[in-house]
C-alpha cells in the first residue's frame, strides 16, 4: 500500500523521468545552451547590471549548489549565471571611452593593429590610439575603426602612423531592434569610426614587442598575395588568395553574388571547412610519412605525433588568415579534436564540440550572438548528431562479406552520399540562423555544396597547402595553377547553380523568438535519443506555428533622408527624391524583397511636390519635408510630419513629429499605426542604457 501511494505521489515527476531517459549521458552536452541562455539575458536587459551585484549573484549560485551537488535543476541555472558574469566581465574588460559627436577634422596618432585590404585602394585599420587631437584624454578610445582611400603609404600591423580624419560615433541599427554593429565593434575594443582625410604618414618609432608577430604575418601574407597574383589573375587569383591568407578585399561583386546565391558563400569564410581539411591534411600526410619507416612506428606512436603536427599546422593558419573570430572558433574545435586523439578518445564526437563551445562562450560571450557562431555551431551539432545515429544504426548489421565490387561500390557511394547528406544537415541546421539574421536561403546549396565540396577537399585546399609548403624554394607555381583549375570549375559549379529558379532567395527574416525556438527544437532533435527527439520535433514544429508580430508600417532612418511606408500588400513603399541607400537596401532585405531602394521609390503611394512628399498610411496623413523646404516656414496639414531639419517651434498641433533633433538624438524611427493608438519606436530605445550606447553631444569639441 505504501509502495502503491508512493508511486502515486510521485507521478507527477514522470516527464521529467522520461527527459532522463531520452537524454544523452553525460548531461556536459547541454551546458552550452545554458552558458548561452545567461549570456542572452545579460545582452537583453534594458540597463548595464552592476559588477558586484552580477559576482555575488553567481557566489551565492554556487554556494546554493554546493550541498546539492547533484542536483541538476540547481546546477542549470548557475551555467546561466556563469554566462551572464562571463558576459559582464568581457563587457568590463573590453570597455572604452566612446566617441560622442562627429569631429570633423581630428590628427589622430596611433598604431596599426589590424589591417584589412593591405593592397587594395580601400583600406580598413584597426587603430589602437596613442593621441587624438582635439579631444580630451579621458574621451579617447582605446581603438578606431578607419576607412582609408586614395594613394597611401605601405601599412602594416605594428607601424605608427599620423593622420587627419574624420571621426564619427559608433553606428546606430538602421531600424529600431536591428542589428546593432556598434556594439560588435565595441566588444573589439572600438570607440568610434571614421575616414582619412588625407595619406597616412608612417612615424620612424621602435615597434613594441607585442606587434611583432602581427607584423611579420601581415608580411607573410602579402608575400603570399604577391605570389598567387604572379602565377592566377582575375577573380581567381582573388578567391585562391582568400582561401590562404585571408584576404578578400579584392574579390568582385559577381563572384560573392555567386557564391552567395548558390549557397557556397561559406567556402571563402576561413573556417571550420577549410581548418579541418588544412589540419587533417597535415594530420594524414604526417601519419603517411612516418608509415614509411618501419623502425619509427614500432618505437614512436605515430599517430600522436601526427596530431601534433596538425595543431602547428591548424594554429599557422590561424594566425596566418587573420580572419577572426571565426577562424579562431575553428582552431579551437579543430584542437579540441586534436587533443582527443593525443588523449585516446573519439575525436569527432558531440562532448568535444559541447567543449569547444564552452572554451569559446567563456572566452568571447559576446559571439553568442554573431551569425557566424550560431550558425557554424548549428551546422556541426546537427552533423555530429547526424553521424553518432547513423553510426548507431549501422552498429551490430550483417554485412556478409565484402567483395572487391562491393567495396568498389560502396566507396563510390560515400563519395557521393556524404557530401549531400553533410551539406543537407549542415544547410537545414545553418539556414535557421541564417534566416534570422540575413533573411536569405539558398534552397539549392545541397545540389551546389554536393558538386562543390568534393572538388574544394580532394583539389583545392591540398594544392593551396602544398603551394604555401612549395613558396620558400619557389616552387608554387604547379600546384598554384592545380588550385586555380580547381577553383575555376566550383565558381562554374556556383554560376550555373546561381541561376537555378529561386537560388539565392530572400525572406522576411523571423522574429527572434520564432527563429530561437526553432533552432532549439533541431538542437534536442540532434543531442536527445530515442522518444526524445519527438521533444526536437515538437519545438520546431511549434515554431511554424508562432503568430508573427506586426510589422512596423513607417520606417525613418538616422538621416531622415530614407522614408518609407508598408502598403497593403506589405511592400515598403520609400519616399522619393531623399538618401539613406544603406538603410533603405537593409529594410527591403529585412522585409524579404530584393529590389533596389530606386524600385522601390517607383511604387504608388508617395505624391511630391518640390521637396514635400506626401502619402495617407493606414489614415493618417504622412507629410516629408526635405531640406530644402527649411525656409518654408508654414506647417503643411498632416497627422505625421517628418523633417530632414531641425522643426523647432514649428507644426507643434501635430500629433507626432519627427525632425532631425529627433534623428540625432534617438536614431532611426519605426512607427505603428492602429486604431486610437500611434507606437513609435528608436533605435537607441531599443539599445537601452549599456557601456556600449553613447549619449550623443550636440557639438564637437
Amino acid at each position: 500500500m505504501t509502495e502503491a501511494l508512493t508511486a502515486r505521489e510521485t507521478d507527477w515527476l514522470w516527464p521529467l523521468r522520461w527527459l532522463a531517459d531520452a537524454a544523452p549521458r553525460p548531461p556536459f552536452l547541454f551546458v552550452p545552451l545554458f552558458l548561452m541562455a545567461g549570456i542572452w539575458i545579460y545582452f537583453a536587459l534594458p540597463r548595464e547590471p552592476g559588477l558586484v551585484p552580477s559576482l555575488l549573484l553567481l557566489l551565492a549560485g554556487v554556494l546554493l549548489m554546493l550541498p546539492a551537488r547533484r542536483v541538476l535543476l540547481l546546477l542549470m541555472p548557475l551555467l546561466m549565471l556563469t554566462g551572464f558574469t562571463a558576459a559582464k566581465l568581457r563587457t568590463e574588460w573590453v570597455a572604452t571611452p566612446l566617441v560622442r559627436a562627429v569631429v570633423p577634422a581630428a590628427e589622430v596618432t596611433g598604431r596599426i593593429a589590424r589591417i584589412d585590404g593591405a593592397l587594395s585602394r580601400r583600406k580598413l585599420v584597426l587603430l589602437d590610439v596613442e593621441a587624438i587631437t582635439p579631444l580630451p584624454a579621458g574621451e579617447q578610445p582605446r581603438r578606431l575603426r578607419l576607412t582609408l582611400t586614395g594613394r597611401q603609404p605601405d601599412l602594416a600591423a605594428g607601424q605608427s602612423i599620423t593622420l587627419r580624419a574624420r571621426l564619427e560615433p559608433l553606428p546606430l541599427p538602421v531600424l529600431p531592434g536591428g542589428f546593432d554593429y556598434g556594439r560588435q565593434l565595441f566588444f573589439q575594443s572600438v570607440g568610434g569610426t571614421g575616414r582619412a582625410l588625407g595619406p597616412a604618414a608612417i612615424n620612424a618609432e621602435a615597434m613594441p614587442a607585442r606587434y611583432r608577430l602581427d607584423a611579420a604575418l601581415e608580411g607573410v601574407r602579402q608575400a603570399i598575395g604577391r605570389r598567387v597574383r604572379a602565377v592566377l589573375g582575375g577573380s581567381t587569383a582573388a578567391v585562391s588568395e582568400a582561401l590562404i591568407n585571408g584576404e578578400r578585399a579584392d574579390i568582385p561583386k559577381r563572384v560573392n553574388d555567386s557564391l552567395r546565391d548558390s549557397g557556397l558563400f561559406h567556402v571563402l569564410s576561413i573556417s571550420g571547412l577549410h581548418m579541418t581539411l588544412v589540419a587533417g591534411g597535415v594530420f594524414w600526410l604526417v601519419r603517411a610519412l612516418l608509415a614509411l619507416f618501419p623502425p619509427l612506428v614500432l618505437r614512436l606512436p605515430v599517430k600522436k605525433l601526427a596530431a601534433v603536427a596538425a595543431l602547428a599546422a591548424g594554429l599557422f593558419y590561424m594566425l596566418l588568415a587573420d580572419s577572426g573570430p571565426a577562424t579562431a572558433r575553428s582552431y579551437i574545435m579543430i584542437a579540441v579534436m586534436f587533443a582527443a586523439v593525443l588523449m585516446d578518445r573519439p575525436a569527432i564526437s558531440l562532448r568535444n564540440l559541447a567543449l569547444a563551445a564552452v572554451i569559446l562562450l567563456l572566452m568571447q560571450p559576446e559571439q553568442a550572438l554573431s551569425a557566424s557562431f550560431q550558425m557554424s555551431f548549428m551546422a556541426v551539432t546537427g552533423l555530429a548528431g547526424f553521424y553518432e545515429w547513423w553510426q548507431r544504426h549501422q552498429h551490430g548489421k550483417e554485412q556478409g562479406a565484402p567483395t572487391h565490387f562491393t567495396r568498389a561500390t560502396g566507396a563510390l557511394w560515400r563519395f557521393l552520399w556524404v557530401p549531400a547528406v553533410t551539406s543537407l544537415v549542415a544547410g537545414l541546421y545553418s539556414g535557421v540562423p541564417a534566416a534570422f539574421h540575413f533573411g536569405r536561403l539558398a534552397p539549392w546549396g545541397i545540389v551546389a555544396n554536393g558538386l562543390a565540396l568534393p572538388v574544394v577537399g580532394v583539389v583545392v585546399m591540398p594544392a593551396a597547402l602544398l603551394a604555401t609548403l612549395l613558396m620558400p624554394l619557389g616552387l608554387e607555381r604547379l600546384p598554384l595553377l592545380i588550385m586555380g583549375r580547381g577553383m575555376d570549375l566550383v565558381m562554374m559549379i556556383s554560376d550555373w547553380v546561381a541561376g537555378f529558379p529561386g537560388a539565392g532567395q530572400v525572406w522576411q527574416q523571423p522574429p527572434a523568438a520564432v527563429a530561437t525556438l526553432a533552432a532549439l527544437g533541431l538542437v534536442l532533435l540532434a543531442l536527445l535519443r530515442g522518444r526524445g527527439r519527438l521533444v526536437g520535433l515538437a519545438l520546431a514544429g511549434a515554431a511554424l506555428l508562432l503568430p508573427l508580430p506586426a510589422q512596423p508600417d513607417l520606417l525613418v532612418d538616422g538621416d531622415g533622408r530614407a522614408v518609407a511606408f508598408r502598403n497593403a500588400a506589405g511592400e515598403l513603399v520609400a519616399a522619393p527624391g531623399g538618401g539613406g541607400r544603406f538603410a533603405l537596401s537593409r529594410w527591403l532585405l529585412g522585409n524579404g524583397e530584393e529590389v533596389t531602394g530606386k524600385v522601390a521609390a517607383t511604387r504608388p503611394g508617395w505624391s511630391c511636390t518640390g521637396a514635400v512628399c506626401t502619402a495617407t498610411v493606414k489614415g493618417q496623413r504622412v507629410v516629408v519635408l526635405r531640406r530644402a523646404a527649411e525656409q518654408d516656414t508654414t506647417c503643411p496639414a498632416a497627422d505625421i510630419v517628418i523633417a530632414e531639419f531641425p522643426l523647432r517651434g514649428r507644426c507643434l498641433e501635430i500629433a507626432l513629429r519627427i525632425d532631425r533633433f529627433d534623428l540625432w538624438a534617438n536614431g532611426a524611427h519605426s512607427v505603428a499605426i492602429t486604431p486610437g493608438r500611434i507606437l513609435v519606436r528608436t533605435a537607441r530605445g531599443g539599445q537601452g542604457i549599456r557601456p556600449w550606447v553613447f549619449t550623443p553631444r550636440a557639438a564637437s569639441p
